[in-house]
């Protein structure tokens, strides 16, 4: 009997521990960063409590970044990715958790952005079509976030669809450093010098460690090793601290407000191809800031970036002059210069390729950051042989 007993409690176990095993385990968010504080005589910054301070009269909560991936399926089995981050916003703006998410045979990403429901403990988003009067195309519920049972709800139309953490794509350790800094500039003001008493100027900094339990994206762990916005502090990133203090303006430079600020997150990824994000903020006074998304390709593979002329044929003069046209056909009288000079900025996607341009280059500031997506039907004649886009231009 003791045996039977012992043998049922064997198997028990055992099953468990493969249920166990087949559930990725989320990776936890690290302790938020140690708030340094200079004091001064007028406590023009102070905290109210570990993770809350006020600067002036504005509050910021701070947070611990992360970056989390999703993957399931939806309408029709259709597969979905969704990649979850939580970093700082421009314009001195809180943490943010954004979403950017693809559906199989979609020939574009979309996005939205998480805000805590009111009245339940969940997050709620909305996926707009922008290109379709902003039509809701769903609804996202976020649970249980940062736990290991943290879950996506996609609500479309009377459907839902539950979407778990990823048990294939790599997994991020996250760390991320707030350099502020209130200038006095009272004396400044009176002499009006300066816009304000008290000016401004703050600097953002984040990585993320990439970690792989799977062979197939090992080499974005050992080769790529990093997503981050600044490589020449990244020896240091362990020892990141937020930083506030207030100083007195000594040139009028530190008369206006003044803000640096670059996010980086996973947009697109399969067996081929890994995308990245880095969208970057600056603003060094005038009407507005100058932004900018940067897009990087990489071999899984090898993970090695990928450039446009390594898998297009960009020097064919058919090719420049369809690219051309296309560029034309869709903002026609919108484009600022009179020739259209092609751009190295785009992303990789099974349907096609996309092509971005940062404002002022294609279109004026009001125009944002134009995308001209062409499908690999279009692009077929151009297409070098042997390269990532076989995977994807089979027909």
């Amino acid at each position: 009997m003791r045996k039977i007993v012992l043998g049922l409690l064997i198997v028990l176990f055992i099953s468990c521990q493969s249920k166990n095993d087949e559930k990725k385990s989320v990776v936890a968010t690290k302790p938020l960063n140690e708030i340094k504080i200079e004091r001064n005589a007028d406590s023009l910054i102070y905290k109210i409590n570990e993770s809350t301070v006020v600067i002036d009269q504005d509050t910021l909560k701070l947070e611990s970044p992360f970056l989390y991936s999703f993957e399931g399926t939806i309408n029709d089995n259709k597969k979905i990715q969704l990649h979850l981050s939580n970093q700082l916003s421009s314009e001195y703006g809180g943490y943010v958790k954004s979403t950017v998410a693809y559906i199989e045979g979609e020939t574009d990403l979309l996005y939205c952005y998480f805000e805590k429901d009111k009245k339940q403990d969940f997050f709620i988003a909305t996926i707009y079509d922008y290109d379709q009067d902003n039509k809701i195309i769903a609804k996202l519920k976020l649970y249980n976030l940062s736990a290991d049972s943290m879950y996506l709800e996609y609500i479309a139309g009377k459907k839902a669809y539950n979407i778990y953490p990823s048990k294939r794509f790599p997994s991020y350790k996250c760390y991320d450093e707030i350099d502020y800094t209130l200038f006095d500039s009272r004396e400044a003001f009176k002499k009006e010098e300066a816009m304000r008493e008290f000016t401004p100027s703050r600097d953002y900094i984040f990585l993320a460690k990439i970690i792989s339990d799977d062979q197939e994206f090992s080499s974005l762990e050992t080769k790529l090793k990093y997503l981050t916005t600044d490589s020449l502090n990244i020896k240091n990133y362990k020892k990141w601290k937020h930083n506030f203090k207030v100083e007195k303006s000594k040139n009028e430079e530190e008369y206006f407000s003044s803000e640096n600020l670059s996010v980086v997150a996973p947009v697109f990824i399969d067996s081929n191809i890994y995308v990245v994000s880095n969208f970057s903020y600056s603003y060094m006074g005038g009407a507005h800031g100058v932004m900018r998304t940067a897009y990087d390709n990489y071999d899984v593979k090898t993970g090695k970036p990928i450039g446009i002329d390594q898998i297009i044929n960009t020097g064919n003069k058919d090719f420049i002059t369809f690219y051309e046209n296309k560029i034309k056909s869709e903002y026609q009288d919108g484009i600022l210069a009179d020739k259209i000079t092609m751009t190295d900025n785009f992303y990789i996607l099974p349907t096609g390729i996309t092509f971005s341009y940062a404002p002022y280059e294609l279109l004026g500031f009001a125009g944002g950051e134009p995308h001209i997506f062409f499908s690999y039907e279009e692009l077929k004649p151009f297409i070098l042989k042997n390269t990532i886009l076989d995977q994807y231009n089979l027909n």
